[in-house]
């Protein structure tokens, strides 16, 4: 019989944000799938979950590079789609490790697409996790949205100029990955005269995390990879 293949959000670092859905299929899958982005690096998902590893519990790295290479990362999916599946073909439950939710830009998606092609009858049990923008606006107590407001959540921008169209649109935007492009982003919300209503979150949940009011000020710095911004109240901005 074929193992199921457990799909598990563990959230944005800070183990107690750990849903008690996914701590119980930890404790009792023998394989834990993680990605890791370079070669015998750790697995940030795996250091989440130490806590609840058990002695002799089978660790499979899956190697997911950070590149725009977009065969090199197919060839990379199906290498690591054929080997979480003979894993699961010989009989052993396996849960994939992804930070924050399991449904949000995650490469578990690509996985579970891959895999279910491979063996469409697999069993396939998704749990869902706390994103990463959930805990950075429960740490800095400011809402996402209130009442019927919407809410943009907007991956890596390739270009920070369409970000003005999204301020236009909506009175709240999550900008994810910003660190690559963050002094062209907060000049557009500078621009925008939003820039003030703006907060950024660096690492939430994880070891040297750290929140700031003042966009402005960390232009021209490096921001860490894990790094998102929330702006708030972008179109009422004319309101007032």
């Amino acid at each position: 019989m074929s193992g199921t293949l457990y799909g598990l959000g563990v959230g944005p670092g800070d183990p107690e944000l750990l849903t008690l859905k996914a701590k119980a299929i930890l404790e009792q899958v023998p394989v834990l799938a993680v990605p890791v982005s370079q070669r015998g690096e750790a697995s940030l998902a795996l250091q989440v979950v130490r806590p609840f590893i058990r002695p002799g519990q089978e660790i499979m790295n899956l190697f997911m590079p950070m590149t725009r290479d977009q065969a090199y990362l197919e060839r990379s999916w199906d290498a690591a789609a054929a080997e979480m599946l003979a894993a699961l073909g010989a009989g052993k439950d396996v849960a994939f490790l992804t930070l924050g939710d399991a449904s949000l830009y995650s490469t578990y998606s690509y996985l579970m697409e891959r895999l279910q092609k491979l063996k469409p009858d697999l069993q396939i049990v998704t749990v869902p996790g706390i994103t990463s923008f959930a805990a950075a606006a429960a740490r800095l107590n400011v809402p996402l949205a209130v009442g019927d407001e919407p809410l943009a959540v907007i991956p890596a921008l390739k270009d920070p100029a369409v970000l003005k169209e999204y301020l236009s649109l909506f009175p709240n935007l999550v900008l994810m990955k910003v660190a690559r492009r963050y002094d062209a982003i907060v000049t557009v919300l500078e621009e925008a005269g939003v820039a003030g209503q703006a907060f950024l979150a660096s690492r939430c949940g994880q070891p040297g995390e750290s929140f700031s009011r003042d966009l402005t000020a960390g232009k021209g710095k490096k921001q860490d990879y894990l790094s998102l911004i929330i702006v708030k109240g972008a179109t009422n901005k004319d309101d007032c």
